[in-house]
């Protein structure tokens, strides 16, 4: 797991939430530094973590009752084929380039699509 899923995960898991799924991505056709990003889905949120330059990842969420689709499609560019995910969050339209093998994105597609069944917290 890369720094950025991983973070994504601890912090998901301190702050009491069961991760679901983590899909890394990026912004843009071609992965450049500063471009990392990581999606995951847990207690029914749909969360991003991006890479800093400098200092700590920031880390952002949305309920996954405002996500009302989300698509995987793979495309041909000038800079070769590569995997988009596009997300309709809230009446707008997030577009990332899929850095993860095709399992990892089927699995994250399918928990945003059910809706993130799993436990919102973890036991305590």
């Amino acid at each position: 797991m890369d720094p950025l899923a991983a973070f994504l995960v601890g912090q998901l898991t301190t702050d009491g939430f069961v991760p679901v799924t983590v899909l890394r991505v990026t912004q843009g056709r071609v992965p450049t530094r500063g471009s990392a990003q990581a999606l995951g889905v847990g207690g029914r949120r749909l969360w991003l973590a991006h890479a800093q330059l400098f200092g700590q990842p920031t880390l952002a969420s949305v309920p996954l009752t405002k996500v009302t689709g989300v698509d995987v499609r793979t495309v041909r560019r000038l800079t070769g084929t590569r995997r988009e995910l596009s997300a309709w969050v809230d009446g707008n339209t997030l577009r990332f380039t899929v850095v993860d093998d095709e399992p990892t994105t089927a699995a994250f597609v399918a928990a945003v699509r059910a809706g993130g069944g799993q436990p919102t917290t973890t036991p305590g």
